[in-house]
């Protein structure tokens, strides 16, 4: 069985999971919400529906008023946390019980963020699957004493270093004390007899494994990670439903740098974030700009410069490939997809995970990072001016892509979910 929230970003790599595990020759059944139905059913996997509070619509919870009144940080994350996903735990783990009482054998392979198996874990009367395997979809969320989750602590080194990190993940866990609540209740109510871990270390300790969808070297440095990560690469871009190569595509076969620039597929309802600003900030450079927006072209809201190219959805395995740099607001999909192709990447993001993303590409030198979410024109100029023209972006980009070349994360995820002697 492969499960995930009902939240894009989640649900996707696992179907996407679930679909290579179906030609692989295994029987597979999607545990998704409502919203997922149809994408499921296409992986060639049998279906079953989220009910209650577990099949929530995220743009709904979003613009709640209460929400909405909360500024990024810890408040709202916790807010999302427990509405989003602590929310629908009982609804997850009453399915999950349902489908195991018809096959004791099944083994789960759930998005990390799908808690549907953490009440019979922590003590609750019910079925445990054959094996659980959770999969990481985001950067992680752990540290130990050589890094925090936005990377070491800067300026420190040896003893101070690592105390200073080890302080901040303690302040960090402390963080999500009102989720870590949240779920307690929940699991109680279902008669779990054990005290919920430590958040987030708990993503991590209660399955039997985590495939985390990185690799090492995009990873912060680390001492002491949890026996049951293992770092199993990235899994292909989607081409999505509607891409086309459009009339243009022949002008990327250029010597002129090619710059691409996106919002995603989810945060991209107001392009003057990051995409306006950047085709009027490079409307005057030797390059050529491709806006993938996501959304129909015509809610761009200006007439592109002369040296864009702007369309709905592109097919990014073969955009990449092409670019020079990608200009992102830090969608971990994104990012990585551009580093296995070798491209580095400008960072403009500072909601949901998207900081640590950005956290990441700075530590590593792939890219800038560009510390907000709204970017002006003349940040955007400069930093995409200077990834060009220093090359020492470019080989880190490179470097990286030879290690997602190395990986197989469909390959690497099926020895996980595939029963241990």
């Amino acid at each position: 069985m492969v499960a995930a929230p009902p939240v894009h970003g989640e649900t996707a790599p696992v179907l996407q999971m679930g679909a290579e595990l179906v030609t692989r020759g295994h029987d597979v059944t999607a545990l998704v919400g409502t919203a997922f139905a149809d994408a499921a059913r296409h992986t060639g996997a049998h279906v079953v529906t989220l009910t209650g509070a577990a099949d929530f619509d995220v743009r709904e919870l979003a613009a709640r008023p209460d929400r909405v009144a909360l500024k990024p940080g810890p408040v709202q994350m916790n807010w999302d946390f427990i509405h989003g996903f602590a929310a629908g735990i009982v609804e997850q783990h009453e399915a999950i019980q349902r489908m195991l009482d018809d096959d004791p054998d099944l083994v789960v392979l759930s998005n990390l963020l799908f808690m549907g198996c953490w009440p019979v874990a922590l003590g609750a009367s019910g079925h445990r699957p054959r094996r659980w395997v959770a999969v990481a979809a985001n950067p992680l969320l752990i540290g130990d004493s050589a890094t925090t989750v936005m990377g070491p602590v800067p300026g420190l080194a040896g003893d101070e270093l690592a105390r200073a990190n080890s302080t901040a993940n303690e302040q960090f866990e402390a963080m999500f004390t009102p989720t870590r609540d949240a779920v307690q209740r929940a699991v109680g109510q279902l008669g779990a007899t054990d005290q919920v871990p430590g958040l987030p270390g708990a993503f991590y300790s209660l399955p039997d494994a985590v495939a985390a969808l990185t690799v090492h070297e995009f990873d912060f440095p680390r001492v002491a990670p949890p026996d049951s990560l293992h770092y199993a690469g990235i899994l292909p871009p989607r081409t999505p439903t509607g891409a086309i190569t459009p009339s243009w595509w022949a002008d990327l076969d250029t010597d002129t740098p090619v710059v691409v620039v996106t919002q995603g597929t989810v945060a991209n309802e107001d392009l003057n974030e990051l995409v306006v600003p950047t085709l009027a900030s490079l409307a005057e450079e030797e390059v050529v700009v491709v806006a993938a927006l996501g959304r129909d072209p015509a809610s761009l809201g200006i007439d592109p410069p002369a040296n864009a190219r702007v369309a709905d959805y592109l097919p990014f395995d073969e955009l990449l490939p092409r670019a020079s740099v990608l200009v992102t607001n830090g969608g971990f999909g994104a990012t990585q997809h551009a580093l296995a192709c070798g491209v580095p990447v400008v960072v403009a993001g500072a909601t949901e995970d998207k900081a640590m993303v950005a956290a990441h590409v700075a530590h590593h030198a792939v890219g800038i990072d560009l510390g907000t979410q709204t970017p002006t024109r003349e940040q955007l100029a400069t930093a995409v001016r200077d990834v060009l023209r220093d090359g020492s972006y470019h080989r880190a980009a490179q470097r990286l892509r030879v290690a997602y070349s190395d990986a197989d994360a469909a390959a690497t995820v099926e020895s996980l979910v595939l029963p241990q002697p």
